[in-house]
């Protein structure tokens, strides 16, 4: 079975782009272009890793990232940054977010490929004890 990845970016031609990318790598893929979108997607199925913008109308990413670690636990670490912005980061986040991998837009499809790869394989080493 193929990892399940979310994608929450509530740009259109983005969202699509990454489906595309993501499908084509073998994973099932599912978008939401807002955060109650998210939230609906993710009661009703488990994601093994989340590609968020932290540019989103409703809320800021890191917000929301707390939210969505604060809801569903096993989200952590296994959550991907996006951003278009120059800086990105606060040192007011805490320590789980500021670990998260960020892939600053624009991106290449490879270096996608190996952030998720890696974010995936984490997943797996916690899971097995490693």
């Amino acid at each position: 079975m193929s990892a399940r990845i979310l994608i929450i970016d509530d740009e259109a031609a983005i969202r699509k782009a990454l489906e595309r990318a993501l499908r084509a790598f073998g994973y099932e893929v599912a978008a939401a272009g807002d955060t109650d979108s998210a939230y609906l997607l993710l009661s009703e199925t488990a994601f093994d890793a989340v590609l968020l913008d932290l540019r989103l109308p409703q809320t800021m990413g890191d917000a929301f990232y707390l939210a969505l670690v604060h809801q569903w636990p096993y989200l952590r670490g296994r959550i991907i940054l996006m951003s278009g912005d120059p800086y990105t980061g606060s040192e007011e986040w805490p320590p789980d977010l500021q670990s998260c991998p960020v892939l600053m837009k624009p991106f290449s499809l490879e270096t996608l490929a190996q952030t998720l790869a890696a974010t995936l394989a984490e997943k797996t080493r916690r899971r097995n004890g490693a």
